[in-house]
């Protein structure tokens, strides 16, 4: 964590979410074993995922795509009820039972102690490495620990073979000049060699002794990685034919991973893609790499063949990709301006090694959909972290920047809230709170909340929708946020694997700071069109009466205070004061218009 003032400091912590159910595999498994996890469906069928979490963001740079995490949650997202103080055990990974008695390819044969049976894997304990403030979840202490467990079918045991204790992972890489660790481990005790082996990674976890509400929550994470059992192979068998991608595929925006499709044109648009490509074999393989942009329909609207270059070797120095026709590809392509309504389209990434083929083709493709709705996201939608602001102060506001290319109408705020021990922040009071801009930062306030809101939970990766009181009308920078109304930890989501940090500003005394950790929050604004059919369910008799004739719009309310007529996209066409006598829109054309007064709900009513 890093302290800006005495009084203040941005503190992200680990997070809770909700894991994968266990799996249920009907027959055997065969060698080969490989799970790269790349594949969630793959995952599934080779494991019983437990509490275990199969993603692509909670490590950086892993062998290939996609990793499975250990840590302190349940597959439901609560954690363990050991989970008290010093030492409990976290998640359990176990592999469905495998066919070690025997090889079946290229002929039968019985499997015996002389046959080379390895299990290899790479493993980077959470918290990442390097700059803190580019650090990934939670490192685990030094009295935690990641552990390998053999099965023995005949005397149904469980055996321990390999384990490490906490550690962080700059400390691995200052000894083996490595981030993502390597261990091969022989199986040739005739114990093992048998029909319905398994194998299981375990850890153990301890919580932190804090108090401060809203801080205490997932924790000690190990990452786990290409997980390959075999016979006929040596205790160096770390190099394989494969070719692969290593991080999600980007968007193709230069700031935002979703935006509203009436904000958008052409200057939103990257001039190249940022891709990282591994090739794990002994030697330069000659890869060929393109991509394609599709709309829903499956039309292909633009292509990229990037042709064949020579991948140089991760082992001589951990090189990727370098060659800018696949590392940084061009994208001579923009979106059409003038979107309505929702417009997704599909980029697909594919690399292929060119001369014999690729060993595990499952991590040769990577896709992103590029969203166009009424929104705007800077994150991903998964958590790593949680963000929040630890203070003496009792307000705490915390604010993320947009830039609209043209006046919009903010009608909700979309939050991610990560659930804590206990739920401990779901009692912290907050007020949605927009400002405008003077000076690269927020300066005025333009709306607040009247009425304090809190901390609400829709499950793993499912935002809650916060309605404004009233539709805000904002144009160029504005900042859209929350004022706590205490100093407690919110813990809001935290998305690592998208750098937004120059838009995120928090303001405890006198002067707003900006942000120096990586990511970005899953804050999202949305501008435009309401939702009308369903905003008169609030109340059984309404207040207000408004009706419709020869293109007015008649309104009637028992009700004081400000009238408000918006069309569609959020817009305010009339505005006045309520004086208990009719009032009388001037003439407006056909649409259906929303009638607010005061803080009623509103009423929709259609000009014809």
């Amino acid at each position: 964590m890093a302290a800006f003032v005495s009084s203040a400091q941005e503190v992200l912590m680990p997070l809770r979410h909700q894991k994968s159910a266990p799996s249920k595999a009907e027959t055997a498994l065969l060698l080969p074993f490989f799970d790269d996890f790349s594949s969630v469906a793959q995952s599934d069928h080779l494991w019983d995922l437990g509490g275990s979490l199969v993603n692509q963001g909670y490590a950086p740079l892993p062998p290939t795509i996609g990793m499975v995490t250990l840590d302190a949650f349940d597959a439901d997202g609560s954690l363990y009820p050991t989970a008290v103080g010093q030492f409990f055990g976290g998640d359990t990974l176990v592999s469905n039972p495998i066919r070690l008695d025997s090889i079946f390819s290229p002929f039968p044969r019985r499997l015996t102690p002389g046959d080379s049976v390895y299990l290899s894997f790479f493993y980077l304990p959470g918290g990442g490495y390097g700059n803190m403030w580019e650090r990934v979840g939670d490192i685990p202490e030094v009295g935690d620990s990641l552990i390998l467990e053999l099965y023995a079918p005949s005397d149904e045991t469980w055996r321990h073979v390999w384990s490490i204790a906490g550690c962080k992972a700059d400390s691995l890489v200052a000894r083996t000049g490595n981030y993502w660790q390597f261990v091969c481990i022989r199986i040739d005790d005739p114990a093992f060699l048998q029909k319905g082996f398994r194998f299981r990674f375990r850890n153990y976890c301890s919580l932190d002794n804090v108090t401060k509400k809203g801080l205490l929550s997932n924790a000690d994470q190990w990452n786990v990685d290409y997980v390959f059992l075999n016979a006929d192979r040596n205790r160096q068998d770390s190099a394989y034919r494969d070719v692969a991608f290593v991080n999600p595929a980007p968007s193709l925006l230069k700031d935002f991973q979703a935006m509203p499709a009436r904000q958008y044109n052409a200057l939103e648009m990257r001039d190249t893609l940022p891709l990282t490509i591994t090739n794990l074999f002994s030697e330069e393989l000659a890869t060929n790499y393109g991509y394609q942009i599709q709309t829903e329909d499956g039309e292909v609207v633009h292509t990229y063949e990037g042709g064949y270059e020579n991948a140089p070797v991760y082992w001589n120095g951990r090189q990727y990709q370098t060659s800018p026709v696949h590392a940084r590809p061009v994208l001579a392509y923009s979106f059409p301006e003038g979107m309505q309504g929702r417009t997704v389209y599909e980029v697909v990434h594919g690399v292929r090694e060119g001369v014999r083929g690729d060993a595990h083709p499952q991590n040769d493709t990577i896709r992103f959909s590029q969203v166009f709705d009424n929104y705007y996201a800077y994150d991903d939608g998964t958590p790593e972290n949680g963000y929040g602001i630890t203070s003496t102060s009792s307000r705490v506001r915390l604010a993320c920047q947009f830039r609209l290319n043209v006046e919009d109408t903010l009608t909700a705020v979309n939050l991610y809230f990560n659930r804590t021990l206990n739920d401990e922040n779901a009692d912290i009071y907050f007020l949605i709170t927009v400002w405008d801009d003077v000076d690269g930062h927020p300066g005025n306030v333009i709306y607040q909340d009247s009425e304090r809101r809190k901390p609400r939970f829709n499950g793993f990766n499912r935002y809650v929708r916060y309605d404004l009181e009233e539709p805000v009308v904002c144009n160029g920078t504005v900042y859209i946020g929350l004022e706590q109304t205490t100093a407690d930890y919110i813990n809001l989501g935290f998305d690592r694997n998208n750098d937004a940090s120059s838009r995120i500003f928090f303001l405890t005394s006198a002067s707003w700071q900006t942000s120096i950790l990586r990511g970005a929050l899953m804050l999202r604004p949305y501008f435009g069109y309401l939702e009308p059919l369903a905003i008169d369910a609030r109340s059984h008799v309404s207040p207000v009466q408004a009706y419709a004739q020869g293109g007015h719009i008649f309104i009637s309310s028992s009700l004081e205070g400000k009238v408000t007529v918006y069309d569609l996209m959020g817009r305010p066409v009339f505005r006045t004061t309520c004086t208990h006598s009719q009032i009388v829109t001037p003439a407006l054309p056909r649409g259906i218009y929303l009638v607010k007064v005061g803080s009623s709900p509103a009423k929709k009513v259609v000009v014809l």
